[in-house]
């Protein structure tokens, strides 16, 4: 007679996305977009803003200058910002997604503050560098908008699943300010178009373990 022996549904290789919402930041943020504003106000017009100069999928607006590493400026709210907030959350995000001791992992962080006005958006994209492991986003400024403008949108990494039926092509995520959100490097994202006067800030970070 034959019988089943044994059944298990196993998910390989999950899409793991990570979202950490912190209070009390609101003196932080008007810190931080007080920052980004200067540089914005310095390189946008100039070949050094990346948004512009064709080194990034940022269509209008302005991004920090690909060489610059945001994270790194001489400011105590951007220090803050990167002491307490986002290499925490990398190093929750190695614990509970890769079962790593981050204190064991080394790692550098590459990082980049972005800035978007009424009709700017960003492009589908993924991050593609050897031995990034961790893409990631902390919510500076967001606009209140109505769905989908100003929202990041993730792209099915397993669009034949869509064919068969029962999946969804993509999903949206609504942003918030003092939000951080952490992702695989390979998942593909866009923006959706900002709507309204007010502006987008954020400031954006891939993570890529020591060699």
């Amino acid at each position: 007679m034959v019988r089943l022996l044994n059944e298990r549904l196993e998910q390989h290789f999950p899409t793991m996305v990570m979202v950490r919402e912190f209070e009390g930041v609101d003196s932080l943020n008007t810190d931080l977009e007080s920052v980004i504003d200067k540089l914005s106000a310095e390189l946008s017009k100039t070949d050094q803003n990346a948004a512009t100069n064709g080194d990034s999928t940022t269509k209008g607006g302005f991004q920090t200058p690909a060489k610059m590493s945001f994270l790194d400026l001489q400011d105590k709210a951007v220090s803050f910002l990167k002491g307490s907030i986002i290499f925490p959350s990398i190093e929750e995000y190695l614990a509970q997604v890769f079962n790593a001791d981050p204190i064991y992992t080394a790692f550098k962080v590459k990082s980049w503050a972005n800035q978007l006005g009424e009709g700017d958006w960003q492009s589908p994209h993924i991050h593609p560098s050897e031995y990034t492991v961790i893409s990631g986003i902390y919510y500076v400024q967001v606009p209140e908008t109505i769905a989908p403008a100003g929202h990041l949108e993730f792209i099915n990494p397993a669009l034949a699943s869509v064919a068969i039926g029962g999946q969804q092509t993509s999903r949206l995520h609504k942003p918030l300010s003092g939000q951080v959100v952490l992702f695989p490097p390979h998942y593909m994202h866009f923006v959706h178009p900002i709507s309204g006067p007010d502006k987008r800030s954020i400031v954006a970070f891939d993570v890529t373990l020591e060699r």
